[in-house]
């Protein structure tokens, strides 16, 4: 089934859209939580900026993470093939990997998730 919001993909990949949109976020405020109730000798917020700087370096990071994965993943699947990465609790079950064309036409491939979460990135140094 086309999707509609997105010209060219054939379908729209929920766990990867979630993977490259929500996790790192949940993952990034979990992280930044945990620094900051920990602390130490100084104070991280405070050394930081304050509260808002402290979450932006930490959500920066992951997506900056989720980026550089997926565009490693890309460059990786035009050199080697696409192949089977373990990511879904169905995959392993299917008779034979998704074929490589297959994969492209999902909204987010590999070139997706990168712009995404580049896009997210640079709008959390833009806010910092």
């Amino acid at each position: 089934m086309p999707s509609t919001f997105i010209p060219t993909a054939r379908r729209v990949d929920t766990q990867r859209l979630l993977s490259v949109a929500a996790i790192p976020l949940a993952a990034a405020v979990a992280m930044a939580t945990t620094v900051a109730a920990v602390g130490g000798v100084t104070d991280p917020v405070a050394e930081a900026g304050g509260a808002m700087a402290f979450v932006l370096e930490f959500i920066k990071f992951c997506y900056l993470a989720v980026a550089t994965a997926h565009l490693s993943g890309a460059i990786t699947d035009r050199i080697c093939g696409g192949m089977a990465a373990g990511l879904w609790l169905d995959e392993f079950d299917a008779p034979e990997p998704a074929p490589k064309e297959e994969f492209w036409q999902s909204f987010p491939n590999h070139v997706d998730g990168a712009a995404i979460a580049g896009a997210v990135t640079m709008l959390c140094i833009a806010l910092g």
